[in-house]
């Protein structure tokens, strides 16, 4: 099926870090943690998810794919990066059920990251597959590449 919205901001992101990812296979602490399988996400306001399994062991796969869809689903909900939000609930700081969540539904691993376009639009991006440095690096770098930038939180 052809991408709805191949221009889109998400679908951008997507293409890059799809470009990107040999590379990141290279440092052998992300390329063996999941024997070269991965999943990246990304959502826009208009609710289109763009994304991509990679890899081939689809039983990895599924599991990465639902930990990723659970950071991006996050994200677009909140507005904050994961681990950050869990942090903040945590302290007291932020009310996870004004977000409407609860505590179980909460993933506090790094990885899931809000955008934003040049018209201030907000972009959840989410990846698991590497260390969740890694997750956030190769997910920041794509978005610096198509025009995209870090919210602040």
């Amino acid at each position: 099926m052809l991408d709805p919205m191949p221009d889109s901001y998400p679908a951008k992101l997507i293409a890059e870090v799809i470009r990107l990812y040999p590379a990141y296979l290279e440092d052998p602490l992300d390329g063996q943690r999941s024997g070269g399988n991965a999943a990246a996400f990304a959502l826009g306001a208009d609710g289109v998810v763009h994304g991509q399994v990679f890899g081939r062991d689809r039983e990895v796969g599924q599991r990465l794919y639902q930990i990723a869809t659970r950071k991006l689903l996050q994200v677009w909900r909140t507005g904050y990066p994961t681990g950050r939000f869990e942090e903040l609930v945590y302290a007291g700081k932020l009310d996870e059920g004004a977000f409407g969540l609860q505590r179980p539904d909460l993933i506090g691993w790094s990885g899931g990251i809000p955008l934003l376009t040049p018209e201030g639009e907000l972009i959840a991006a989410a990846f698991s597959g590497f260390r969740g440095s890694t997750d956030v690096a190769i997910l920041s770098r794509a978005a610096q590449a198509v025009g995209l930038s870090a919210k602040p939180v």
